[in-house]
């Protein structure tokens, strides 16, 4: 069978020019501070947010959890791990705030109901307090880097940040583990809060 000739002139080529800069994450560390903007009511549950010159004392010390259910079985146990220290955490003064990417509140609500999780949770749909801590940026897609993500979404990152917003404990989980330190999260809440106590009984 004889294919229909065409002239090389006729192709008009299609370039495609991203304009993106790609850049590795950088996960804030254990002893940084939170970026300026972090929303401050986290005192009360993260509510609302504020863009304040100074930055206020939280009242707890906070334990944030970024969470997306494209993570899947891996979000689920770390959603498990955590409420398994809620209470723990609690008695030392932390509050344990569950960081939503995806906006589904219905969704997640239904979740944790049903595996009998109580966690209070915050949407982040524009990633603006993962960026924050550095586990989310338009400038390096999660779809780049692991397989069966599809979705840019933050890392499913752990943290511990004292009354000061400064970082007392960080869990980036850049390696996707299924499995959250927990007992570290739950010393770090305590030495922060013993740290305080220190402070004021000097």
């Amino acid at each position: 069978m004889d294919y229909p000739q065409f002239d090389v002139l006729e192709i008009t080529p299609e370039l495609e020019y991203n304009t993106n800069k790609y850049h590795k994450l950088e996960p804030v560390k254990t002893g940084e501070t939170v970026k300026h903007g972090l929303p401050v009511p986290v005192i009360g549950a993260l509510n609302n947010f504020c863009k304040a010159k100074a930055l206020p004392k939280l009242s707890k010390i906070l334990v944030v959890y970024f969470y997306s259910k494209h993570w899947g079985d891996v979000g689920l146990d770390h959603l498990k791990q955590l409420n398994a220290i809620r209470n723990e955490t609690k008695f030392y003064d932390g509050k344990i705030v569950v960081v939503d990417a995806d906006g589904d509140e219905d969704g997640l609500q239904q979740l944790l109901w049903l595996h009998n999780i109580s966690l209070p949770i915050h949407s982040d749909t524009n990633g603006a307090i993962a960026g924050l801590f550095g586990v989310f940026s338009e400038h390096s897609p999660t779809w780049n880097f692991y397989g069966g993500i599809d979705v840019n979404i933050p890392l499913p990152a752990t943290y511990v940040v004292d009354h000061d917003f400064k970082v007392a404990f960080s869990y980036p989980n850049e390696n996707i583990s299924n499995t959250i330190p927990v007992n570290e999260v739950v010393d770090a809440v305590y030495r922060s809060n013993n740290y305080l106590a220190g402070r004021r009984s000097a």
